[in-house]
């Protein structure tokens, strides 16, 4: 009898965990720019995207008639979601904390290339690359987009054979 009283005072304790709320509010300029985190498209600005997991993630935001941007945006835990904190915060005493987080880019006017990196981005990642050891590369640099001003025109010219 008294382990029933237990499991009915446990049980809602375990069924109200993981009350924690986290947001990553994402917002731009102008709005209506289509949004993918990591790869995903989530939907567009202005948008609250729910996630569960903190850590980094890369936002992409694009909009015809404008660079698309990209960021790493880092997730860092709030004190009360790191360990041992986390025990009591979200599993113990679930009282439905709140983390909200707000990301926002302002949009280039210009024509895109579709996120097209430039040479010397390119170069740069590639040498970090090739310099990497055998556990991968560390702190790689961020593909810069190539921006319309830094393309140069060549003419070519064909001859009659």
């Amino acid at each position: 009898m008294r382990r029933s009283r237990i499991a009915l005072l446990v049980l809602p304790l375990l069924l109200g965990s993981c009350a924690a709320e986290r947001i990553l509010r994402v917002t731009s300029d102008p709005p209506g720019a289509t949004v993918r985190i990591d790869d995903q498209v989530v939907g567009e600005t202005p948008l609250d995207f729910s996630y569960e997991h903190y850590g980094i993630r890369r936002l992409t935001l694009r909009r015809e008639g404008y660079l698309t941007q990209s960021e790493r945006v880092e997730l860092d835990p709030v004190w009360y979601a790191r360990f041992p904190f986390d025990i009591f915060s979200e599993i113990l005493f679930p009282f439905g904390w709140k983390d909200r987080r707000l990301v926002h880019l302002t949009l280039i006017p210009g024509e895109d290339l579709e996120g097209a990196p430039s040479l010397l981005s390119v170069i740069e990642r590639a040498s970090v690359l090739r310099h990497a050891g055998p556990e991968g590369p560390r702190n790689l640099p961020d593909a810069e987009p190539m921006h319309p001003q830094a393309i140069e025109t060549i003419d070519v010219k064909t001859e009659p054979q």
